[in-house]
């Protein structure tokens, strides 16, 4: 008997190969980790693994340039719920938050960090991060074949700072000297396998003990020279948000960002972009600047969201008030003192002033979008899925009194939503967008805000709300796959044509839906995580092996890390 040809055979399909070129139908034909062949394969051989594709769609796995799943690859190696939307490859490391290189030392404090910024569960990290210490090299080691997608890793400036500034990189600035050594440790962590470097200098990331995170205190002349050892390499990206983005960047951001795309000759990945009603010119200021900095020879890519931009909180982990100092000072209290804090009629004075200026905030704070989404006391069980505004008045309370009142007697784990309400200008905004091609798809902000923010469907949304009235089908595949395999530098990824690497995806198009946001205790010590369940992805497979069947785990680790 003739043993079969290929390991895994999917016949009869519409193959939209990423490329955005018009589906054609046809067999695909996977050996090993590699795409064999495509075409009409019909008595050229067999498989020891046939599926079935007719009627179904086939595509390459996406590509999600934009997550935080470096903890979570600890303990949940399928990278869901990104996995469940056909995420085969992620870019970890985003916005300069990593723990490593990291002295053992600092391990506990870097995690932390990322704990209050990223809104990730303290006691989840201590109990599911497995990395103790050490050079890039050896956090990459604790992933190599135990993954279930491709990882390309980024090293993130937070980590380089607290390696040789220690305690100090929280509180000032790099000497020249202490410039040099991150470059070295950079350099280092590049040769180790680190696929770009990250950083970012938003005012809202406050590390656990209230300090800024130490990025934030990179004077311009640091990130250019750590942006000048990635164009060392020839290779790679950065990503990179600066202070002034909502406002679509000012002179010396955009100064800065130029800079640092000369110095590497690499891309400059930068924040998600969306039309806000308290900056409502700032993604077209974004989007013009992306295309004047193409017009210099240089690449500047921001990203769309075709997620929703709401957001999911309580206030015993929030980070979304951190913008205003009198809300920060507070929430980054132990318990006992922010809850005591929190009812003084003096604190909540200030509060109310805050909230009523809304100049430089990155979201609008609303009561009469501010819904209530879970609740643990019976009394309260009538708040569900009210606005905050109603539930005031329903008490004959004022709306902060009232929301702060309900969270105090909830522990502070009350879980309340703040919804995007439904926008004309910002939908139009979203489709010129989508158009761009110096704007990429990348919005998820995945395995971060675990319980403010799930944006994983980013993916699914494109596919099924934006095709065909903005993009086509074929158009919007390109976008998940193709676009950010070559922007990236992943020649061998993103599309399907022999030679390629394996990933690619089974689509049952008539089925594709999301689900909406549901929390699920899924991590370690029972830690909660806001996850959206996703409907039509048949097969998912990573590197030529099956990772997911019908959204459900095999098994199989599959995954490779990208060095």
């Amino acid at each position: 008997m003739t043993e079969p040809r290929w390991d895994v055979l999917v016949t009869g399909g519409s193959v939209v190969d990423g490329t955005g070129a018009p589906p054609t139908s046809a067999d695909v034909a996977v050996a090993g980790d590699r795409i064999a062949a495509i075409g009409d394969l019909r008595g050229e051989g067999t498989a020891w693994r046939t599926i079935d594709a007719d009627g179904l769609t086939v595509t390459p796995g996406f590509i999600d340039i934009h997550t935080h799943y470096d903890a979570q690859l600890h303990f949940e190696p399928t990278a869901s719920p990104s996995s469940w939307h056909g995420a085969t490859t992620v870019f970890t490391g985003n916005c300069g938050f990593t723990f490593a290189p990291a002295r053992p030392d600092d391990v506990p404090w870097l995690l932390q960090m990322l704990s209050r910024v990223e809104g990730m569960s303290p006691d989840a990290l201590a109990a599911g991060v497995s990395f103790a210490g050490g050079t890039f090299a050896d956090w990459l080691a604790t992933l190599d074949g135990r993954v279930g997608v491709n990882v390309a890793a980024n090293v993130g400036h937070c980590a380089l700072r607290r390696w040789v500034l220690g305690d100090e990189a929280a509180n000032r600035p790099a000497t020249a000297a202490e410039v040099a050594a991150m470059q070295s440790l950079l350099r280092q962590a590049l040769a180790d396998g680190a696929f770009g470097f990250t950083s970012s200098q938003l005012d809202i990331h406050t590390a656990h003990d209230g300090r800024p995170v130490p990025s934030n205190l990179a004077e311009p002349e640091e990130l250019i020279a750590l942006a000048s050892v990635v164009g060392e390499t020839g290779r790679g990206a950065m990503e990179f948000i600066p202070r002034s983005f909502l406002h679509g960047y000012d002179d010396a951001d955009r100064d800065l960002i130029r800079a640092m795309a000369r110095a590497s000759g690499r891309p400059v990945h930068t924040n998600t972009i969306s039309r806000l009603p308290h900056a409502p010119d700032g993604w077209s200021r974004t989007l013009e600047f992306a295309e004047a900095c193409a017009a210099e020879g240089l690449t500047v890519h921001p990203m769309f969201a075709t997620n929703r931009q709401g957001a999911h909180f309580s206030l015993d982990t929030t980070f979304l008030f951190d913008e205003m100092p009198v809300f920060r000072d507070v929430l980054v209290l132990k318990a006992q003192e922010r809850a005591e804090r929190l009812r003084d009629p003096a604190v909540r004075d200030a509060m109310r002033a805050a909230l009523a200026d809304w100049t430089g905030r990155s979201f609008v704070f609303v009561w009469e979008v501010l819904g209530v989404e879970v609740v643990h006391r019976p009394e309260h069980e009538g708040y569900l899925g009210r606005s905050v505004a109603e539930v005031a008045a329903a008490r004959g309370q004022d709306p902060l009194d009232c929301f702060l009142d309900v969270s105090l007697a909830e522990d502070l784990v009350a879980q309340f939503v703040l919804a995007a309400p439904p926008d004309r200008a910002r939908l139009d905004a979203t489709a010129t967008l989508l158009r761009s091609s110096h704007v990429m798809a990348g919005s998820s902000d995945a395995g971060a805000h675990l319980l403010s923010f799930c944006g994983i469907d980013f993916t699914t949304r494109l596919l099924t709300e934006w095709v065909p009235d903005v993009l086509s089908f074929e158009a919007a595949v390109a976008k998940l796959t193709s676009v950010p395999a070559a922007v990236q530098g992943l020649p061998d990824r993103g599309v399907l044509r022999p030679g390629a690497a394996a990933d690619l995806l089974v689509l049952d198009r008539s089925r594709l839906a999301t689900s909406p946001p549901r929390l699920a205790t899924d991590f370690p010590t029972g830690a909660a995580r806001y996850v959206i369940d996703a409907e039509g992805y048949v097969v998912t497979v990573v590197n030529g092996v099956t990772l997911l069947e019908d959204g459900v785990d095999t098994g199989a680790r599959p995954g490779r890390i990208i060095r």
